[in-house]
Parts: structure tokens; C-alpha cells; sequence
């Protein structure tokens, strides 16, 4: 195998490789860039991207990429894999969801190119174009989403038909999640469903945030080697769970405050991805002005099992995310045993 080139950086066979794409000046001057690794290896094979921080405020997963790509040994390597760790800097810079400078959110803005030469699109779209390019040129995504004010743990396994093991759902599972999530694409434009629209293997991975816990942090890493094990990148088989739980559609409750207030949790990181039973207290919003609860926030279903979960005490507003909650008495099982 020789040498590789993804976007405009090149590796050599057993090689790691960084380079930044330049996209156009900022009004002081200084050059957008994306961040590009390639790591090449040792033998031809398959090709994997690895995409992160699409949204700014969802720099959990920064950490665990990192580890990932210091254990990954280019040697043992069939096929390339790369990494773009910030996919939107604009937005990393400011901490938030959305580019500051043009108010667009870059997950709803694929595929982003443009033909008109005097026309490259609003800055997030130009920045988008790369990432568009990147999944052009490769075989398989993980597009990785972590919480901001919350942990989160599960896969967003996009699916025509929830209730039917499809190769789509088939991916998504090898991963090794103990939870999946199976569902139509609710919004268009994400850079899963272009890359499926494209006949890549996409998976969606919703990890990380402030406490993860040690497990799901190293289960994390643990997937991307079984999504490449699975492709043949590496040797070994994935390592499963004995019964993985798959939520579809309408037992996939998403909890957001009807009240702001301060937030006091009553479930902490322990019980993420642990069934709660119905009725029990997971949160309460209070009024530190007159001390009222103004809202107290209970496990909607039989077994609510927090797939996203805010741990931390802090200021609520109304409409702030507070927990997904699948319910798993009706979950779809894998059974891997």
C-alpha cells in the first residue's frame, strides 16, 4: 500500500499524519482551518471517519478521540482512518451550538458545496463543504455528539424500520452500546444522512460530557475498535454485551423544563443507562427567591432508562434539555449470547 491523501493531507504506509485545510481570512486576519489527522496503515483496507464537535459546545468527546488516536498503531493498520477533531472551530472558540458569525447550525447544513464560483455559501457552509469532501473520500462515519450541562451515552441508529434488524441497525450494534436508539432521521441535513445518502455506513455516537463515568469512557473507545474490527481495519472480533436494548421511536421520551429555576438532581451518574422505575424522582427545579419547587421532574415510563441525564445543580431555563429517558420494557434485544 503507499502513500494516502484525504483533503490535503498526505500519509505514508504505517504513518500518522496532521494538516490543517485553510479556508478564507476572519476579519482579523487569521485563516480558518480545519484540523485533519490521517493515520495510514501498514496494509491496504477500508477507510474510517471520524468527525467531532459539528456543534461547539460539544467538546466532551475531545479527550476520549485523543486516546483513541494515541492507542491506534498504524502498524496493526488495514486501510486509513481520519480524524477531524474540531469540525467547526468557529463555533469551539465560542463555546456555542451554533457559528456566532453566521447563526447556522453546521449539522443541518450538509451536503454544503457549491458550484458558483462567486458564491461559496455563509461560513458555515464553506466549513461544511470540507467535511462533505472528507466523507466523499472515505467508506464509513462516526460523527461524534456529547452533552453540554449533561452526560449522555447511546448510538443513534438511523432506520427506515425500526422494528426490523437492518444492516443499518446490524452497524450500529457493533459498535457495543448497551443502547441503541433506532429511528427516521428527524432533522435533514446532518452529516449522517448525507453520508448514507452516499451508501456509508453513518452511525451517530452520543457520548461524553462533564462526570462521565470511567466505563462508558473507555466503552467509547472500545467501539470505534469494534466499528473497525468489524470492517476487517483491524483483527479481533467486537466486543458485545450479552443483550443489547434497541428504543425506537415512540419510547424515546425527551424531557425539557416547563420552568426555570436552579436544578437539584436527585439520580446521579450511577444510574446512567440503569432502568429507573415509573414515578421516581429524577430532578426538582426550585426558586431561590421565595424557595418554592417549582417543578419536580419524575421517570415517565416503566422503565426509564436515562440515556441523557443532567447530574450537575445549576441554573434551568425554560426548555432546557433535562433527560432522554428510553423505555426499555419495550426495547427491541440483541441478544450476542
Amino acid at each position: 500500500m503507499g502513500s494516502v491523501k484525504f483533503l490535503n493531507v498526505e500519509a505514508e504506509p504505517g504513518e500518522k499524519a496532521f494538516g490543517k485545510v485553510r479556508l478564507g481570512e476572519l476579519p482579523d486576519g487569521n485563516n480558518i482551518e480545519i484540523p485533519v489527522h490521517v493515520i495510514n496503515g501498514a496494509k491496504p483496507g477500508p477507510s474510517l471517519l471520524i468527525t467531532n464537535a459539528l456543534h461547539g459546545d460539544a467538546m466532551g468527546t475531545a479527550k476520549m478521540i485523543r486516546d483513541y488516536y494515541l492507542r491506534l498503531d498504524p502498524e496493526k493498520l488495514r486501510g486509513a482512518v481520519v480524524i477531524i477533531p474540531v469540525a467547526n472551530p468557529l463555533a469551539a472558540a465560542t463555546n456555542t451550538r451554533h457559528t456566532l458569525q453566521d447563526g447556522w447550525n453546521m449539522n443541518r447544513v450538509f451536503p454544503a458545496r457549491f458550484d458558483n464560483p462567486h458564491n461559496p455559501g455563509w461560513v458555515t457552509q464553506q466549513m461544511a463543504t470540507v467535511l462533505t469532501d472528507a466523507v466523499d473520500q472515505t467508506d464509513c462515519l462516526l460523527d461524534y455528539h456529547s452533552g453540554y450541562g449533561t452526560i449522555i451515552h447511546y448510538i443513534y441508529a438511523r432506520t427506515t424500520n425500526p422494528d426490523e434488524f437492518s444492516h443499518e441497525l446490524e452497524v450500529s450494534s457493533m459498535f457495543g452500546f448497551k443502547y441503541l436508539y433506532a429511528g427516521t432521521p428527524a432533522w435533514s441535513g446532518t452529516i449522517t444522512d448525507y453520508a448514507a445518502s452516499q451508501g456509508k455506513d453513518a452511525l451517530l455516537v452520543e457520548h461524553g460530557g462533564i462526570g462521565m463515568p470511567d466505563w462508558c469512557y473507555e466503552e467509547a473507545i472500545q467501539g470505534i475498535f469494534n466499528i473497525m474490527k468489524y470492517k476487517g481495519m483491524v483483527d479481533g472480533t467486537p466486543v458485545l454485551p450479552d443483550i443489547q436494548y434497541v428504543i425506537r421511536d415512540k419510547h424515546r421520551p425527551l424531557m425539557r423544563a416547563r420552568n426555570g429555576g436552579w436544578f437539584v438532581p436527585e439520580v446521579g451518574v450511577d444510574m446512567l443507562n440503569e432502568p429507573i422505575k415509573k414515578g421516581n424522582v429524577l430532578g426538582r427545579i426550585l426558586n431561590l427567591y421565595d424557595f418554592r419547587e417549582v417543578e419536580t421532574l419524575y421517570a415517565p415510563v416503566e422503565e426509564s432508562v436515562p440515556l441523557m441525564m443532567k447530574t450537575l445543580p445549576g441554573v434551568m431555563v425554560p426548555g432546557d434539555y433535562t433527560y432522554i429517558i428510553g423505555e426499555r420494557s419495550t426495547a427491541l434485544q440483541i441478544k450476542n449470547k
